[in-house]
């Protein structure tokens, strides 16, 4: 590959870095100038056919319609429950369970999220645990970053198992044939055991990375978003913060070990919350004053209505009681999933290519979103000015992001569909992360998880990452001799850390919080999180070589 073919494969990080993160322009301005940059090089330097190319661009439209109609239906519900009066009771609640936001932040994005994240994936935790934290008063952007850093660990088993499940087994495939047949063989003769196997890997790992991640969450809430800048205060509550860490990953660790990877986010998360609410409510482990000392709050407030409306808490929680159960339930009742499914928008062959895209209109969150609001119209018997002012003012805040993701997913899309061409290349991706491994095959137990987020990064998703490069690591490992499961663990972990500072994630949580326009500033508080996250993880996996 010349120089100007790994510049070509880059175009897509580098553009984005240039625009979104250096030069801070909004993602509204930054994506839509960010995809125009892809095209051009996958034209004029990896020779990609127009055709695709504007197919690439089609798919990547219809394929957006499912991430919008889930931020759409977090920041409905939002609003719903701002307008309504609900947020008081909310926010009342936590403040009994603890006056400390140190401990709110834990709670809701830590725990909460990963049960969100291993009913749903796919953006869905930040989408709803960012909001919640703006109701309790916690700045836009602090909760923002703080719901984008907590979705990490739990990302290896989220939407029922499906990165380890469906990513890695997508990515492993050749021909109709598992590149890793020898180790299949090996665990069981089937994908789902061997599948157990690199999640134990990667929950392993975690037990020390994933359990510090509430630990840097209030550490960054009190040194970034606090009042006096100071990271002592967050660290004084470490040992609650370790505490629950590890309420989520060893219970995690055991559900995986005994069941597999469906199921170790959403029961690990219901254990963990059985066992630090308490622990909150009582104090242990924590100062005896509570810290809610935040520089000013730059939330835009909007206009109150029925604010003397007061429910119980059921009541006010039972908009997001319904919401995961109906998550869950259309995640594991198999006829309830069929059924859902059936009812999907599909579009194939797009403008003459194989290209193709879907919708699934009753499956995806979005949908429940929108239920869940209706009927909280009902429940909080909330009058016609209400209703209307939720619905404009939802609808009205959506707009920058639907030019975001509609230039994002569109440049993904090329940049996944570039290994058609007339330069008789791989794929951007492919060429990139190949010549990385032929350059650092040495020190991959590092490099192996940056590839991860790289993939995450682009594609928006973790799952999506695996199914790039999850082959390629196979032969990375199968060319220096380390173990393939091992270097497949690193491959989701920093897929999973990717999932901190992906472009879809962080317009997502900009937007449910009514910071539209700020997402470099996101992105430069998640990024080096994500990278420590992943290189800690790689360190640990070369001072253990394998397990």
């Amino acid at each position: 590959m010349t120089i100007l073919q790994l510049l070509a494969s880059l175009t897509p990080v580098i553009s984005v870095m240039l625009f979104l993160v250096l030069l801070r322009m909004p993602a509204s301005k930054a994506m839509p100038i960010s995809m125009l940059v892809t095209a051009l090089a996958a034209v004029f330097i990896w020779q990609m056919d127009t055709t695709l190319l504007a197919a690439s661009v089609l798919e990547g439209l219809l394929s957006a319609i499912t991430p919008l109609t889930i931020i759409f239906g977090a920041v409905f519900l939002l609003n719903t429950l701002k307008y309504s009066g609900a947020m008081d009771t909310i926010r009342a609640g936590f403040t009994n369970i603890s006056a400390d936001a140190r401990v709110q932040v834990i709670i809701i994005c830590w725990l909460f999220g990963a049960f969100i994240e291993g009913s749903a994936g796919f953006g869905t935790p930040a989408a709803i645990g960012a909001p919640l934290l703006v109701l309790l008063g916690v700045p836009p952007i602090a909760a923002a970053v703080i719901a984008l850093i907590a979705d990490s660990a739990s990302v290896s088993f989220g939407a029922i198992g499906l990165p380890v499940l469906f990513g890695m087994e997508q990515g492993l495939m050749q021909g109709g044939v598992s590149m890793a047949s020898a180790q299949i063989a090996e665990h069981g003769g089937t994908y789902a055991d061997f599948a157990q196997f690199i999640a134990m890997h990667m929950i392993t790992i975690d037990l020390i990375t994933g359990s510090l991640i509430p630990l840097v969450m209030v550490a960054m809430l009190t040194g970034f978003f606090g009042r006096n800048k100071s990271f002592k205060e967050g660290l004084a509550i470490w040992k609650f913060a370790i505490f629950a860490g590890l309420a989520f990953t060893v219970p995690a660790w055991i559900i995986n070990y005994i069941a597999g990877p469906e199921f170790p986010s959403v029961i690990g998360s219901l254990v963990g919350m059985a066992m630090v609410i308490p622990v909150a409510r009582k104090g242990y482990l924590l100062p005896k004053t509570p810290w809610n000392d935040f520089a000013e709050n730059d939330a835009q407030e909007g206009v109150k209505i029925e604010t003397t409306v007061r429910f119980s808490q059921i009541a006010a929680w039972t908009p997001y009681i319904i919401m995961a159960a109906l998550l869950v339930l259309s995640r594991t009742v198999a006829p309830l999933k069929a059924w859902l499914s059936g009812f999907n928008i599909s579009w194939t062959g797009l403008m003459g290519t194989e290209l193709k895209a879907s919708f699934a209109t009753l499956y995806a969150p979005g949908i429940f979103f929108i239920v869940v609001c209706i009927l909280g119209f009902f429940l909080f018997r909330m009058k016609s000015p209400a209703i209307k002012q939720t619905i404009g003012v939802s609808c009205k805040s959506m707009l920058p992001t639907i030019i975001s993701l509609g230039a994002s997913v569109p440049m993904v899309k090329i940049f996944l569909n570039s290994g058609v061409n007339g330069a008789g290349l791989a794929s951007m991706p492919v060429a990139l992360a190949d010549m990385l491994a032929h350059s650092m095959g040495s020190v991959w137990a590092w490099m192996s998880p940056i590839v991860g987020i790289f993939g995450a990064f682009l594609s928006g998703s973790a799952t999506f990452s695996n199914m790039m490069f999850s082959g390629l690591q196979y032969s990375v490992a199968d060319n220096i001799g380390m173990n393939h499961a091992l270097v497949l663990a690193l491959q989701g972990i920093g897929a999973n850390a990717g999932n901190m500072m992906c472009v879809m994630n962080v317009v997502a949580a900009a937007t449910v919080v009514g910071m539209a326009g700020r997402e470099s500033e996101i992105i430069r508080k998640t990024m080096p999180v994500a990278i420590g996250y992943a290189l800690l993880a790689g360190t640990i996996a070369t001072l253990w070589g394998g397990f």
